[in-house]
């Protein structure tokens, strides 16, 4: 959610992680999916452009993740209803650029990843959205200049891929899409600032991770269950998603929803918490 949330930003689309977390877990409609603005592209196919980016060969970490979160939500559906149109305008540019970005690098450095993001972002071209006539009330018509679109969302979805590629990680990691809105004029300058948001999108996934093993140590040990219940396993999942819905839970745990309504009691009667 934080990688969605960092790369929306860099679209125009400022959404905050809540309302993401809301989305996936059934609780609402995708963020900013009726407000009205003249966002570039919807949440839903922004999403999913990110999840398509991380889908990395050989790497059972990056899958099995990907294939729970899917479970919850299915980014590929999502993104046909809400933004069919933006998967069509922005697909070429997003396969160019993940195509590109998986090539072999100079060497294993974030100076070799910086003058490969500075070639693409040069080749990558969106074709803009054609203008558009407007009637005034005294009857003039108005031309409203087409719309174009930046790329450096684009080349956020493909840094991790890129980092692994040139060697620099050793797996994907999901949260290193910390691009700046401008990437600077030397590759030296762009190296240099990658090197300082990378340590600091490191440090707050190690912060996240400390939160969710203490979240982890607070759960009941004994729960008075049999091996095979899958009480533990809810408890878990509801706190790595809060507020996740019955549908959700069924899903995740391959189980019925009435099943997983029984459940959802039984973890309400342990924790207390309200689904």
């Amino acid at each position: 959610m934080s990688a969605t949330s960092t790369i929306a930003a860099l679209a125009g689309l400022p959404v905050d992680t809540s309302d993401l977390l809301a989305w996936i877990t059934g609780r609402s409609l995708p963020p900013r999916h009726s407000e009205g603005l003249n966002d570039p592209m919807s949440v839903a196919a922004l999403a999913h452009f990110v999840l398509l980016a991380q889908e990395a060969e050989g790497d059972g970490v990056a899958k099995a993740t990907l294939n729970a979160l899917r479970l919850l939500l299915d980014d590929r559906e999502e993104a046909r209803i809400w933004g069919r149109d933006d998967l069509v305008l922005f697909g070429s540019a997003f396969r160019a650029a993940k195509r590109r970005l998986a090539e072999p690098y100079a060497a294993p450095t974030l100076l070799a990843v910086a003058e490969r993001l500075l070639e693409v972002h040069a080749e990558l071209e969106i074709a803009p959205v054609g203008g558009r006539s407007l009637a005034t009330l005294d009857g003039r018509q108005l031309i409203v200049d087409p719309r174009t679109f930046g790329t450096i969302w684009l080349l956020a979805c493909h840094l991790p891929t890129a980092l692994l590629t040139a060697g620099v990680t050793s797996q994907i990691i999901p949260s290193f899409v910390c691009l700046p809105k401008f990437l600077g004029v030397t590759a030296r300058e762009l190296a240099g600032d990658l090197e300082q948001r990378l340590g600091d999108a490191a440090m707050a996934g190690l912060k996240d991770l400390d939160t969710a093993e203490r979240l982890d140590d607070k759960l009941p040990k004994e729960l008075g269950v049999t091996r095979r219940s899958k009480l533990p396993a809810l408890m878990r999942l509801e706190a790595a998603y809060p507020g996740i819905r019955i549908p959700a839970i069924a899903r995740l745990l391959n189980i019925s929803p009435q099943g997983a309504a029984k459940l959802a009691s039984q973890a309400r009667e342990t924790r207390g918490h309200p689904y």
